[in-house]
């Protein structure tokens, strides 16, 4: 019955035209046609070379997997020329996207399939095998696969055996373009589901605020698990060039100041953490940075003391507070003036984007008085349709049920300046490094262990200023217990999510109302 229904909803038509995302490829201006879009340390592609990929692997799609509007097609690939070709290619057949995390817990990503059924996985033989080990039984024999090597050349024989599809395959533009896994309280992730206007009003946005022209050339940081490697679209705005670094390249700052230098870049994103490590440890401030002309950083609240160190390092560069989630990715802004105020304490989130409406709202729902403090909202084209196979909690995150708009989980306060202000969250979600993270997913982990009958996690600030996790386990502590729950955390979790720390207690201390006291707890593991 469940095939059944799989392929009814791989059948069913699609409305308007092609994507307009990846349709800008089809009527390519005469210049653009032998510029580069794409490049690598393995090559470069031309805007030409990518209209032709693009059609050859959705004609493939089509032809031999059977994939078209309404599929979604699972993807565990390193960051790449061959990724950014099949997910043009998905994108052309009219089908979603599903990136995973190449190098991400098996269980994760398992769980993630699980969750999503896609009706086809591209991955390497590396990440089938770590991913089929950790499956639940029979779960990949009904999955088709479709192997990808990204170093022996597989996917240009595959691509160039393959006629390429007449053209673009019609679709909606609310209709379902990718889903990006994130974090969840459950300890599953979950997914949120983006459509092609969605991801479409987003990058016209960005092409008007950072005013990006054919001479710009950005660097793509992020993973393609995250929302931020959306910038993959970002040469079709104004036909600008994209480098995609390598998981080497990345690892170490002063290979990535290097090839900040070398690429020339002018435009660059980065989380604050990233920010921090490229100073502190990559040379930033002895490198020919000239060409960087903006910096948008994201992900935390930027400490004012980095914040003027960098703007010491980069006299040169515009730096831009920018705020959002992965649920609506560009909700406000802030461009740090120079030179930065003595006085200023901490910064702003600045203004609403274009794309959102923007109000602070009380627990009900409803608006708070001008200078109340209130939960940030936000609705417009780019927010996102809701969570995968999960409509309590996409109802949850509405205002009021309003389709097109999300209840952030921040609290804000407007000031007279017109500029928002971040106060806090008023869950447990956090940003860490630059990454969004639900602790409790944390602590779920933790539980799943035998001898663990409960599960506190935080974040704490180190000496040196960077903010991890710590954990407390109510267990009895045996010899080996700390070390089966790290092995746990490195199966299970993210890198970032994984508690530096540790420690068992025989009993938690519980607020009057039978909740646990989580503060008391904090200040305990502190002491």
């Amino acid at each position: 019955m469940a095939a059944k229904r799989e392929s009814r909803i791989c059948a069913a038509e699609a409305t308007g035209g092609g994507s307009p995302i990846v349709g800008r490829l089809m009527d390519l201006p005469a210049p653009w046609r032998n510029r580069p879009m794409l490049q690598s340390a393995r090559g470069v592609l031309s805007f030409g070379a990518m209209r032709e990929s693009m059609l050859r692997f959705a004609g493939w799609l089509g032809r031999e997997a059977g994939i078209g509007p309404g599929c979604r097609v699972a993807l565990c690939l390193p960051k790449g020329l061959e990724a950014a070709q099949a997910i043009h290619g998905i994108l052309a057949a009219g089908a979603a996207y599903v990136p995973l995390q190449f190098q991400g817990a098996p269980a994760r990503l398992a769980a993630a399939l699980a969750s999503i059924r896609p009706q086809l996985l591209i991955a390497s033989s590396a990440a089938a095998a770590r991913i089929a080990a950790a499956a639940a039984p029979g779960q990949m024999e009904t999955l088709r696969l479709q192997r990808i090597e990204p170093e022996d050349q597989g996917f240009e024989r595959l691509l160039s055996a393959s006629p390429p599809a007449d053209g673009m395959a019609p679709v909606a533009s609310d209709a379902l373009a990718a889903v990006y896994f994130t974090s969840g309280s459950s300890g599953e992730p979950k997914g949120v589901m983006l459509s092609h206007g969605n991801i479409g009003a987003d990058m016209d946005w960005i092409a008007r605020f950072h005013q990006m022209s054919a001479s710009d050339r950005r660097i793509s940081q992020a993973g393609l698990h995250y929302i931020s490697s959306l910038d993959l679209f970002y040469p079709l705005l104004a036909g600008s060039c994209l480098f995609l670094p390598e998981d080497r390249e990345m690892m170490f700052p002063e290979k990535m100041v290097e090839l900040l230098e070398r690429d020339r870049t002018t435009i660059w994103s980065s989380t604050i953490s990233e920010l921090r490590l490229l100073l502190e440890r990559g040379e930033l401030g002895r490198r020919d940075l000239s060409c960087l002309r903006r910096i948008g950083f994201y992900g935390e609240q930027m400490p004012v003391r980095l914040l003027r160190s960098l703007m010491e390092a980069l006299p040169r560069a515009e730096f831009v507070n920018m705020y959002g989630t992965t649920e609506t990715s560009e909700i406000a802004y802030y461009p740090v003036p120079r030179p930065l105020p003595g006085s200023l304490s901490s910064l702003p989130l600045g203004r609403p984007t274009e794309i959102c409406t923007l109000s602070l709202r009380d627990a009900d729902g409803n608006e708070v008085a001008p200078g109340g403090i209130g939960e940030i909202c936000v609705s417009g084209p780019a927010v996102t349709l809701g969570y995968w196979d999960d409509a309590g909690l996409t109802e949850a995150k509405r205002v009021q049920g309003a389709p097109g708009s999300f209840r952030t989980g921040d609290l804000g306060i407007m000031g007279d300046d017109g500029q928002l202000r971040l106060l806090g969250r008023r869950d447990q979600l956090v940003k860490l490094r630059g990454h969004r993270l639900d602790l409790g997913e944390v602590e779920a982990v933790l539980r799943s262990h035998p001898q663990v009958r409960d599960a506190v996690a935080f974040t704490v600030t180190t000496p040196t200023g960077e903010q991890t996790v710590d954990a407390l386990v109510l267990a009895e502590a045996p010899p080996g217990l700390a070390d089966e729950l790290r092995l746990l955390c490195l199966r299970r979790l993210p890198s970032f999510a994984r508690p530096r720390r540790i420690i068992g207690l025989p009993e938690f201390p519980f607020l009057p109302s039978g909740k646990i006291d989580r503060r008391r707890l904090q200040a305990r593991a502190l002491e």
